[in-house]
């Protein structure tokens, strides 16, 4: 796999038919605090807000895009959206195409909105230590 310079490559080099999906997701995702920043690590889009606050889970063509939230264990999940797919930090929710987007999206708005404010509220809790602290407890 070639090295993804920004988001912009990241988007471009996915099937068309998931970029205008990919495409609207970052908007949502940009618009929804004026601290959110985005980043290319991995190769993979990530989002920050006070802290790591999702990123774009693998993608597979005929699955579609799954954004996850690095904290997602955090969340209320009070929609049911959020799966955790065996993961023990990550949740996340995933979109079949634009209009799975639109029946999924206020119930998304929230749960990226109460992502933020979690980011917000717990400046103690940083995604760095949480994924070193599972780690040391592997190597154990």
């Amino acid at each position: 796999m070639p090295k993804i310079i920004d988001i912009d490559d990241y988007i471009e080099s996915k099937d068309k038919s998931l970029k205008p999906l990919l495409a609207h997701l970052r908007k949502v995702i940009m618009l929804s605090h004026p601290n959110i920043r985005e980043q290319i690590s991995w190769n993979t889009p990530f989002f920050y807000c006070f802290d790591h606050l999702c990123y774009f889970g693998v993608i597979k063509k005929t699955k579609g895009v799954e954004v996850c939230f690095a904290k997602g264990f955090h969340l209320s999940n009070e929609s049911g959206l959020l799966d955790a797919k065996d993961r023990k930090l990550v949740k996340g929710i995933t979109f079949a195409n634009l209009a799975d987007y639109e029946e999924k999206e206020e119930a998304f708005l929230e749960i990226l909105q109460e992502a933020v404010l979690f980011n917000e509220m717990n400046p103690e809790i940083k995604f760095y230590n949480m994924v070193m602290k599972k780690e040391k407890g592997r190597k154990q």
